[in-house]
């Protein structure tokens, strides 16, 4: 269990890093959606992952 838990742990990592790099490509001069529907779209992608690893690590240590 605990294996799985560190597993868990290095995606979140990954997942972090990606979400900063989604952060970094927002085009700060024009925040219109038009212009950085990516960027967002990452940005978004990745919090729900996140969250998603959050839930996933809370019930592997209840098990």
């Amino acid at each position: 269990m605990k294996s799985i838990a560190k597993v868990f742990r290095a995606l979140s990592i990954i997942f972090i890093i990606i979400l900063i790099f989604w952060i970094v490509m927002i085009d700060y001069k024009d925040l219109s959606f038009k212009n950085n529907i990516s960027p967002y779209f990452g940005i978004f992608s990745m919090v729900l992952m996140l969250i998603a690893m959050e839930f996933i690590k809370r019930g592997i240590k209840k098990k």
